[in-house]
């Protein structure tokens, strides 16, 4: 029979813990492609229309990424503005909270759980141990009442 046993408590809420997954999701963003916009157009005219529109709209062309050029099949990435990229991270840090506030509920329904079954399982190895005591004592007691209604055996030589 396993013993299960759970220790510490449930992860409270903690301002610092969710800084740094703030942090960590905003340099996720800037380092990845989340930060720009592809620019597309499908005849070269089409594609730097979109690409001055966008310019226009302060969208910095990249240097980090290559500017496609394959027939029928123009496109770039370009930097989004900081006004843009404020707003991207804004609904980041409101999406992280969510999503650490999700966790902290279900580390805390966990540990619940496994509460509720440790506590359950430690009242039935009591009540078996009750019950088998009990048993054990209505033994002993009808063994004795045996032995006082037979007296010893006497065998004659």
């Amino acid at each position: 029979m396993t013993k299960m046993t759970i220790s510490g408590s449930a992860p409270k809420f903690d301002a610092q813990v969710l800084e740094q997954r703030k942090a960590a999701r905003r340099n996720q963003y800037h380092l990845t492609s989340e930060s720009y916009i592809v620019a597309r157009g499908s005849i070269a005219f089409e594609f730097l229309e979109n690409v001055v529109e966008l310019a226009n709209k302060g969208y910095i062309l990249s240097n980090a990424y290559p500017v496609i050029a394959a027939p029928m099949s123009y496109s770039t990435y370009m930097r989004k503005p900081e006004n843009v990229i404020l707003e991207d991270l804004e609904a980041l840090d409101a999406q992280v909270k969510l999503e650490y506030v999700a966790w902290l509920e279900s580390e805390r329904e966990s540990y619940k759980q496994q509460l509720t079954a440790q506590l359950l399982k430690t009242a039935q190895e009591k009540e078996r141990k009750r019950e088998e005591d009990k048993r054990a004592k209505l033994l002993s007691d009808i063994q004795k009442e045996v032995d006082a209604t037979f007296a010893e055996l006497v065998i004659p030589e």
